[in-house]
């Protein structure tokens, strides 16, 4: 199914409502080393931060990893968000209900590809953060890969018959520049490849179920989850299962000095 003819807000409001917590159940099991994407993503927080707003919550993942601090959580699905700890606000990330410079940090765990239209979302962070605060955002990457990876990955599209898609495409072509005419300054921009090891038939749809396939039924993704358990049958310390991901950091910019 072309991208263009995708209805995002009907397919992701219907994704989430069957499936919430689905991409917490995946990246809350991918890893590096001692670390997951969100573990990653809150290292941004500075112990300072008092006022931490966090976009397209979920079920609060990013919450939970800042456990102790106060952290708003905003997502615009009401079965997604009831699973979210602490105060919580349902709402459009493009039309945030908070006053300007209330929060120390905004933080975005894979959100920006699916919030929509994403200068406005980026315009709004830029508007409800402190002049000199901090916002940090992952995303999905292409890379790093190893050669192992890539054979998994082609093998697990083949059956899919499909790649996973965003509304704003896999990178998010131009990030970097939207977020500078949103009025940030980019700090560093990072990428990390995390595993997701499949051991069972359990594991391989767990990993399935999260991915955004619209142009995949439901035959496909079982076909494609059994093959991943197949193969992972044939490894000692199960299939891994590679997640390149991109971590920015920004800062919102200072006025310049008269």
């Amino acid at each position: 199914m072309p991208e263009n003819e995708i209805d995002w807000p009907g397919y992701l409001r219907q994704f989430h409502t069957a499936t919430p917590g689905s991409t917490e159940a995946l990246l809350s099991r991918a890893v590096s080393g001692d670390h997951t994407p969100y573990r990653w993503l809150v290292r941004a927080v500075s112990a300072e931060s008092r006022r931490i707003l966090d976009l397209a919550c979920g079920n609060g993942p990013v919450a939970r990893e800042l456990y102790g601090r106060w952290v708003v959580g905003v997502d615009n699905n009401s079965v997604q968000l009831s699973g979210s700890p602490g105060p919580k606000v349902q709402a459009d990330a493009s039309h945030l209900p908070f006053a300007n410079e209330a929060f120390d940090v905004v933080t975005c765990s894979m959100g920006l590809m699916v919030l929509q239209p994403l200068p406005e979302v980026l315009a709004e962070a830029a508007r409800v953060l402190r002049r000199g605060g901090v916002f940090a955002a992952t995303v999905p990457a292409v890379r790093p890969l190893r050669r192992g990876d890539i054979r998994t990955l082609s093998g697990l599209t083949t059956r899919l018959r499909s790649t996973p898609q965003f509304p704003a495409g896999g990178e998010i072509t131009g990030l970097r520049d939207l977020m500078r005419v949103a009025g940030f300054d980019i700090l560093e921009s990072q990428r990390e490849r995390y595993a997701y090891t499949v051991r069972s038939l359990e594991d391989a749809r767990r990993m399935v179920g999260a991915l955004y396939l619209p142009g995949s039924n439901d035959a496909r993704r079982e076909a494609a989850a059994a093959w991943l358990a197949e193969r992972a049958e044939t490894k000692e310390d199960g299939l891994e299962v590679a997640i390149p991901v991109r971590r920015l950091t920004a800062m919102r910019a200072k006025p310049a000095l008269p």
